[in-house]
Parts: C-alpha cells; sequence; structure tokens
C-alpha cells in the first residue's frame, strides 16, 4: 500500500461519514483570508461561516536533503511520504488502541505551510516528548485516551511506529505501526 492509498481510503470514509452525519460534503470554519490553505471550494462559504474544502494531490516533488541536512539524519520514509503526498486540512479521527478508543487530531499541511520549519520544529521538541532513545516527530497535537486529552500524535523516525505520547506522565499508548496503517484504521469523525 502507498501513502496516496492510504490517504484516498481516509479521504473517502471521511467524506462518506460527514455526508451521512450532515447531508453535505465536509466543511470546516472558513479561515481563507487570516490564514490562506488553498483547499476551500469557491461558492461554498455558507452564512454562519464554513465552508467546503477538498485535500489536493500535490504536484511537485518535494526535496528533504536541505532539512535532512540541517536535522543531521535522515527522516523516515513514512514520515516523507506524509509530508508530500497531499495537501489537507486537519484530519480527526477516532482509532482502536490497547486502552480503549483514542480520538486523534493530524495536524493540516497546507501549500502556503513552510515545510521546512515544520519539520525542523516537529522533530524532537522536548515538549512534545519524555524519551529521547530514538527522533520523534509530531503529527498530531491533540489525543484523548480514556477521557485524557493531553496526548500527543509522534512517528518514531527510526521505526515509523505511531504512539500518542502523554508528556507530563510519561505515558505512551500506540496507535499504528506506520502513519499508512494509522490512515487506513481511523474513522473520520466530525
Amino acid at each position: 500500500m502507498s501513502m496516496k492509498e492510504a490517504f484516498d481510503t481516509f479521504f473517502e470514509e471521511m467524506t462518506q461519514n460527514y455526508m451521512n452525519e450532515w447531508g453535505v460534503p465536509p466543511r470546516v470554519p472558513y479561515t481563507e483570508e487570516k490564514n490562506p490553505t488553498g483547499l476551500f471550494l469557491p461558492g461554498t462559504l455558507d452564512d454562519k461561516g464554513y465552508a467546503q474544502w477538498k485535500p489536493k494531490l500535490q504536484e511537485k516533488p518535494v526535496s528533504f536533503d536541505a532539512v535532512e541536512k540541517e536535522l543531521g539524519f535522515s527522516i523516515h520514509p513514512q514520515i516523507k511520504a506524509f509530508l508530500s503526498t497531499y495537501w489537507f486540512l486537519a484530519l480527526d479521527g477516532i482509532i482502536q488502541t490497547s486502552r480503549g478508543e483514542a480520538e486523534l487530531r493530524l495536524n493540516g499541511l497546507t501549500p502556503y505551510s513552510n515545510l521546512e520549519e515544520r519539520i525542523i520544529s516537529d522533530f524532537d521538541n522536548e515538549e512534545t516528548h519524555y524519551l529521547h532513545d530514538h527522533k520523534y516527530f509530531l503529527i498530531g497535537t491533540f489525543c484523548s485516551i480514556g477521557g485524557n486529552d493531553s496526548y500527543l500524535v509522534q512517528v518514531n523516525n527510526d521505526t515509523g511506529e505511531v504512539t500518542a505520547v502523554e508528556v507530563m506522565d510519561k505515558r505512551s499508548v500506540k496507535l499504528a505501526d506506520s502513519i499508512e496503517d494509522l490512515l487506513m484504521n481511523m474513522k473520520g469523525i466530525w
């Protein structure tokens, strides 16, 4: 399976869940004027300030050479694929874990994102991970497990494994073997 196939599966399921719940394609608060994304669909803004959005396949190849040189290590292929396949807004979903259901939000990635800055800030930020045995990449700033909503979503740069990390209490919960696995098994919610 490819990252594109995993994203496509999630986007299809997310859209269907939204349609079943609300009767229209996915809508989110319209922020294009303050924070351009290029992902909102023209003519869909409603009187409540919501508009439809659609992910866009990235058309230009992304080179990670300069940022890897700056970091001093290679970025895991799963993380590279996650950051170079689609442009998308934040993705909300639910996945089953060994500790029950986890509700999570993966950070969006838009054509206006400064990819190099994001990669540098999301790797090994001491405030977002308590383990220092591997390099970790932050892909989500919200995850709730068992009513505790202080988890972050991290990817181990050595293995590609995705975990929910609770920094203050130093706890981790495995979410998936890879980002592709996470996207394939995450059920989109609204």
